[in-house]
C-alpha cells in the first residue's frame, strides 16, 4: 500500500474555474458558504451547520503544532470548517480524482481573505498508504518553494458506508479505520493528552461493534482516552456518531449533544447506565396531574438519560421511565422538570397529565376529541402518538382547524401500553404544555 503513489492537488483558481465548468457552487441554505459537488457528494457530505459546531467544540490551545488531515475528505465540508475555525492548514486525501478536484475548488473557493492558505493540498490516493502521502505532500510544498515540513497536529477520519444498509459493521466501512489510524498513529504530534483524533462512524454501530473500536483505539494508542459522541438534529434520531481520541476527548466516557441551526442547543456527559422500565397495571396507573416528558431518543442511545434524570427531576420527586426504546421516550414525573438548559434542550415536549382516552383519533371522531381538550384549555394540540401513517397529517390538520379560535395553551397526545390480562391495551394520554 505504502509504495502507491500520491498526486498533490494545490488549491487555486484555475481549480475553481475547471470546478464551474463541471457544477455550479450552491448554499445548501441562505448564509451558509457555497460548495461545489455532484450529487453523489451531496449525499455523503456532512451538513455545515454540523461541520462548524463540530470544528468550534475543540479548543485550539489542545491542538499540537502541524496541519488538520482528512484522510477520507470528499468534499472537504468538515475539513474546510476544522481549517477554517481553528486557523490551520488543511490536508485532504481522496481516492477519487474527479471529486478531489471539486474538494481543491471548494478549499480555494472557501478560502477568500484568508492570509496564509500555502500549505494546503489535497492528495489524490489511499487514504490507507500514509508514508507515500505524506512524502508527496512535502514534496509538492518544495516544489512551490516551501521548505517546511509540517507535521500532522490531528486526523479526522469519516469513511463512507454503504446505502440503505439498517445497521453498518466495521468491515463495511471504506476506507479501514484500523489500517488507517496504524498507518498515521507514528506520524501524528502530541498534544496535552496524547495525539489528536476525530473518527466520524455510522449512528447505527451497535455496542458489540463500539467494542470492536474500543479495541482497536486501545491498541493503536495505548494509554489515550477517548470519548463517544451522540449528535442529535432534533428529529428523533441519532444523526452522527463520532469518537473523540486523545487531545480531543473530555474527562467522560460519553457525551451526547442536542444542536439546532448554528449552535449547541444542549450537551451532557458522563460514563452511562442503563435505565428500567416501568409498565402499567391499568389506567388508573397513569396519575392525572403528573407531568409526562418526551425526551430525544439521543439520551436513551447515548446511556446517559440517568445523568440527565439526577439534573432534571429534582430530589423527593417521584419519576418513572414508561418508555425506552423508539422515537419518543417517555419520563412521567410528579415536579416540573428544571428549567436549567442542559436538562430543556433534550426536551421535546413536556406537560401535565389532563386526560386519558381509550380509543385513538379517527376521522369520524376528531370534532369530539377536539372539543373534548378545548375543554381541559388546549387550543392547539401535536398528535405525537402512533398513528396510520396514512392518515395522521390528515388528523393533524383537522384538529388542528377544529380548535382555530379557541382560546388556550399547547398540549399534546401521546399513547402508552397498559398490560391487561387479556393482553396489551394503549391508552392515549393528553398533556397540557
Amino acid at each position: 500500500m505504502d509504495g502507491e503513489e500520491h498526486s498533490p492537488i494545490v488549491p487555486s483558481k484555475r481549480g475553481v474555474a475547471y470546478a464551474k465548468r463541471k457544477v455550479k457552487p450552491e448554499s445548501s441554505r441562505k448564509g451558509e458558504p457555497a460548495f461545489f459537488m455532484d450529487e453523489g457528494m451531496r449525499r455523503l457530505s456532512t451538513p455545515w451547520p454540523v461541520a462548524s459546531i463540530r470544528a468550534g467544540q475543540i479548543d485550539p490551545l489542545s491542538l499540537p503544532a502541524g496541519v488538520i488531515l482528512d484522510a477520507a475528505a470528499g468534499s472537504g465540508v468538515q475539513l474546510i470548517a476544522f481549517s477554517k475555525i481553528l486557523k490551520r492548514p488543511a490536508v485532504g486525501i481522496e481516492l477519487d480524482e474527479d471529486v478531489a478536484k471539486l474538494c481543491a475548488a471548494n478549499m480555494q473557493l472557501n478560502s477568500e481573505g484568508e492570509v496564509q492558505r500555502s500549505l494546503d493540498r489535497v492528495l489524490v490516493g489511499d487514504g490507507r498508504a500514509a508514508e507515500s502521502a505524506i512524502a508527496s505532500y512535502w514534496a509538492s510544498l518544495r516544489d512551490a518553494g516551501t521548505r517546511a515540513h509540517p507535521p500532522i497536529a490531528m486526523l479526522h477520519l469519516d469513511p463512507a458506508r454503504p446505502r440503505d444498509a439498517q445497521s453498518h459493521r466495521l468491515e463495511e466501512m471504506n476506507p479501514d479505520i484500523k489500517t488507517v489510524l496504524k498507518a498515521w498513529s507514528s506520524h501524528l504530534q502530541n498534544g496535552p493528552n496524547g495525539p489528536a483524533v476525530l473518527l466520524d462512524l455510522s449512528p447505527r454501530l451497535d455496542a458489540v461493534q463500539r467494542a470492536m473500536v474500543d479495541g482497536i483505539l486501545e491498541t493503536t494508542f495505548p494509554g489515550a482516552s477517548w470519548t463517544w459522541e451522540w449528535l442529535s438534529r432534533g428529529g428523533g434520531r441519532t444523526d452522527r456518531l463520532s469518537v473523540w481520541v486523545g487531545s480531543l476527548s473530555s474527562s467522560s466516557s460519553k457525551r451526547c449533544i442536542r444542536v439546532g441551526r448554528k449552535n449547541i442547543i444542549a450537551s451532557i456527559e458522563g460514563e452511562g447506565s442503563g435505565a428500567i422500565e416501568s409498565s402499567f397495571n391499568s389506567v388508573m396507573e397513569i396519575p392525572r396531574g403528573a407531568y409526562l416528558t418526551i425526551v430525544d431518543p439521543v439520551l436513551i442511545e447515548s446511556n446517559l438519560q440517568n445523568s440527565w434524570h439526577d439534573k432534571a427531576v429534582g430530589v423527593g420527586a417521584g419519576s418513572s421511565w414508561v418508555r425506552i426504546g423508539g422515537r419518543r421516550p417517555m419520563l412521567i414525573h410528579t415536579d416540573e422538570l428544571s428549567k436549567e438548559d442542559e436538562v430543556r434542550g433534550f426536551v421535546v415536549a413536556t406537560g401535565k397529565i389532563v386526560q386519558h382516552r381509550l380509543s385513538a383519533p379517527e376521522l369520524h371522531t376528531i370534532d369530539q376529541v377536539a372539543s373534548s381538550v378545548a375543554k381541559k384549555g388546549i387550543s392547539n394540540i401535536t398528535l405525537r402518538c402512533s398513528l396510520d401513517p396514512e392518515i395522521h397529517p390528515t388528523l393533524q390538520r383537522r384538529i388542528t382547524r377544529e380548535l382555530k379560535g379557541v382560546e388556550g395553551t399547547k398540549g399534546f397526545m401521546v399513547d402508552l401500553d397498559v398490560q391487561r390480562p387479556t393482553g396489551t391495551q394503549k391508552v392515549y394520554v393528553v398533556c397540557k404544555e
